[in-house]
């Protein structure tokens, strides 16, 4: 494992029937010079566990614990991260990666932390096409399927939405070295944005290089621009993710309050607070005086409806 370029953070759970596929797009990619590091979430299958162990350069976690995502993340970040291994990558099970993935994720990172000083904390993340269970392209773009911008990675952007998906992710060990996600984390992937935006870099790459697999049993799942209408009518429901993204941002600040900068500070403070602000005027307030935008115009106007 010392001597791996990558370490590919895999969390499994319950018996997917998916697993072979990523394991076989994993085996098949252009770049081999990375290490599987594995934690099952609760105790699998033997058939399950065979697939995992019989991987060549697989390293399994002897934890078990169930958890959430988040916390299982951590975990295998907490692993990870004391290895010599430059760069980390989140994976899920039921994806396909394209045989270049690894390839070009390594490319952009290098490139990235070349134009920054040394010790720059660095996240680079593409796109995805997404597909249904069987692998048939739904769409071939997910930022576009989903009308999201990855040029809004200011840290005022992704406190409010986030449009990094974790298995597209490459990140180098000055992020990783971060990486304490806490339990009121969003999801590990929007957390380590978060960290990126606040220290570091983020870099889109305008290429999908996963099959992002849609199926019953996602935990997250993407939803199409027009499926977000239905959303707009339920406002406490809107206001309650809202809600999410405040909490995050508490957390973040109670974190790397010493780390931040004070107009860093002055925005996660005004943020979090709105949690425990009972006025919408207020709530609506504090958003149109930091210029709070989604990614698109219905999201912006949702934001400001159910502040």
């Amino acid at each position: 494992m010392s001597k791996a370029q990558v370490s590919v953070l895999l969390s499994v759970h319950g018996d997917s029937i998916f697993l072979k596929d990523f394991l076989d797009s994993l085996a098949n990619q252009s770049f081999m010079d990375f290490v599987l590091v594995c934690r099952f979430d609760g105790a699998p299958s033997p058939a399950i566990q065979s697939l995992v162990s019989d991987f060549p350069s697989a390293v399994v976690l002897p934890d078990q614990t169930h958890f959430n995502v988040v916390s299982s993340y951590q975990r295998l970040l907490e692993a990870a991260a004391e290895k010599s291994t430059p760069y980390f990558m989140f994976a899920d099970q039921d994806d396909v990666w394209h045989p270049d993935k690894i390839a070009r994720s390594v490319q952009a990172i290098r490139e990235a932390e070349s134009a920054r000083p040394a010790g720059t904390p660095v996240l680079v993340h593409s796109d995805l096409c997404v597909v249904d269970e069987h692998l048939k392209e739904i769409a071939p773009s997910m930022i576009r399927y989903q009308s999201l911008n990855p040029a809004r990675v200011s840290l005022a952007d992704l406190m409010i939405q986030n449009n990094v998906t974790g298995c597209t992710t490459i990140f180098n060990r000055a992020l990783a070295s971060l990486a304490r996600i806490p339990e009121e984390a969003i999801c590990h992937d929007w957390y380590l944005a978060l960290i990126a935006a606040a220290f570091g870099g983020i870099v889109f790459l305008p290429e999908s290089l996963v099959d992002y697999r849609q199926h019953q049993d996602n935990v997250y799942g993407a939803v199409p621009r027009k499926g977000l209408l239905k959303h707009f009518f339920r406002r406490r429901h809107l206001h309650e993710r809202i809600r999410l993204t405040q909490r995050q941002a508490e957390a973040f600040l109670n974190h790397f309050r010493a780390n931040l900068s004070d107009d860093q500070v002055r925005l996660l403070e005004d943020w979090s607070r709105c949690q425990s602000e009972s006025s919408y005027f207020t709530r609506l307030g504090t958003v149109w005086q930091h210029g709070f935008r989604k990614n698109d115009w219905l999201r912006t106007l949702g934001l400001w409806w159910a502040a």
